[in-house]
């Protein structure tokens, strides 16, 4: 059975507040920018595109990785679902 968007969402949004959490950080809004958070940075990018391929199934290719696709927990759920034959939902 294939994952709903909103499920999607709460798996990576999960993911990001395990990278949070050692900072204190307990809650992330979908819109946060993870890069100010620091989740997505030049390490933390790989990090989550292994999760994502692993957790979802996906490949992501190397043209694929850009910060309009990482910027959010919503931007990255839209990503994974585009990805997954999902299409796009706007929030």
């Amino acid at each position: 059975m294939e994952e709903s968007h909103d499920e999607i969402t709460q798996r990576i949004r999960a993911f990001v507040l395990t990278k949070l959490e050692p900072r204190g950080i307990t809650q992330v809004d979908d819109r946060d920018s993870l890069v100010a958070s620091g989740v997505v940075d030049s390490l933390g990018v790989f990090q989550l595109v292994a999760f994502l391929e692993d957790a979802f199934d996906i490949r992501v290719r190397d043209e694929e990785i850009a910060l309009e696709h990482f910027e959010s927990v919503q931007n990255t759920a839209r990503f994974v679902a585009t990805k997954k034959g999902l299409g796009e939902r706007k929030a």
